[in-house]
């Protein structure tokens, strides 16, 4: 009998472990290996030449990514510089309190299925993600072209 109080109490904690390092919210998706890949680079180098050639809903997802993990100066790399679209600088965006970068339940519920949506160009160099984060609700996050060819976050990128 005391072995099987043992084994309760044991399997009890390893239970209340998983349930309380289980989050509480996560994203609706991982990064594929190539985009995790790339990410990775981006990270190490906050060099945006790496983005040519990716598609603009990979870029969606790290801009994503990024914010949700905090990585903020990783977030603003993936914003785009085309002259008459940079609402902010660099370190203007440093100076940002944590507190209203949104926290990842807000993020989490922001960008959900944004991985299952659909992208659409408009023009040579603006195009948006269409989305549905619930059924019903549509989302749409901008995307704009730099003179470099590669598709960049808009400044505020959800409407």
């Amino acid at each position: 009998m005391k072995y099987v109080f043992v084994l309760i109490s044991f399997c009890t904690m390893i239970i209340a472990g998983c349930i309380e390092a289980t989050p509480q919210s996560s994203l609706s998706f991982d990064l594929e290996q190539d985009e995790q890949r790339i990410y990775e680079q981006l990270k190490d180098r906050l060099d945006e030449s790496v983005l040519l050639n990716v598609e603009p809903m990979s870029v969606a997802k790290m801009y994503v990514y990024a914010s949700y993990l905090g990585e903020y100066d990783v977030a603003y790399t993936l914003y785009t510089q085309r002259e008459g679209y940079v609402a902010w600088s660099r370190l203007e965006d440093q100076q940002i309190p944590e507190k209203d970068q949104g926290n990842k339940e807000q993020i989490t519920a922001n960008f959900r299925n944004i991985e299952q949506g659909e992208f659409y160009e408009q023009g040579e160099h603006e195009g948006y993600i269409e989305y549905e984060k619930e059924a019903g609700a549509k989302s749409f996050f901008q995307m704009i072209k730099d003179e470099n060819n590669i598709w960049k976050v808009a400044f505020m990128p959800l409407q």
